[in-house]
């Protein structure tokens, strides 16, 4: 849990705030295509994956990051196979 005392000297990522105002899992899944892997890092990981509740495994970054857009990509199949019955 995060250090409450520390928040307001801490912004919240833009690209977290982004991808929570995405409407679909598509949308998101092609957020973290487009955005540069410089960009992550373990917690926004853990963020995003935590918004979706899904968890993702220790590891380096680009690793994580491939592990999330696997997840959202399986999510996404699966919200369109939902929405076409």
């Amino acid at each position: 849990m995060a250090d409450m005392t520390n928040m307001d000297n801490e912004q919240v990522n833009p690209l977290l705030l982004e991808f929570l105002d995405t409407d679909s899992f598509d949308e998101k899944y092609k957020l973290l295509v487009a955005a540069p892997t410089l960009d992550f890092d373990n917690l926004l990981i853990d963020n995003m994956a935590s918004s979706i509740d899904a968890v993702i495994p220790d590891g380096d970054i680009e690793t994580r990051l491939q592990d999330l857009k696997n997840v959202i990509r399986t999510r996404a199949k699966y919200e369109l196979t939902r929405r076409a019955k």
